[in-house]
């Protein structure tokens, strides 16, 4: 099952959050504070985890949810 996360881009590197966006199927809806939802699947977690490592995004302690056309981030307390 795949795993809902938020991510917080530390990359400004265009090109390299289009490749990350595309390889992982990930919707191109950024909020102004660089936020951004991703749905990993569970083969593709080890290779996500990586480009975290490799300092493109920040992995957040949130969940999100969509709301119509909308992207609801919530804080996990």
């Amino acid at each position: 099952m795949a795993v809902k996360l938020v991510i917080r881009w530390r990359t400004k590197d265009k090109n390299a959050i289009e490749a990350i966006r595309r390889r992982f199927a990930m919707p191109r809806y950024t909020t102004l504070n660089g936020l951004a939802p991703a749905l990993i699947k569970p083969e593709d977690r080890e290779l996500f985890e990586e480009c975290a490592s490799r300092g493109f995004f920040s992995i957040l302690d949130r969940k999100w949810r969509k709301n119509g056309g909308q992207y609801i981030f919530i804080s996990r307390k």
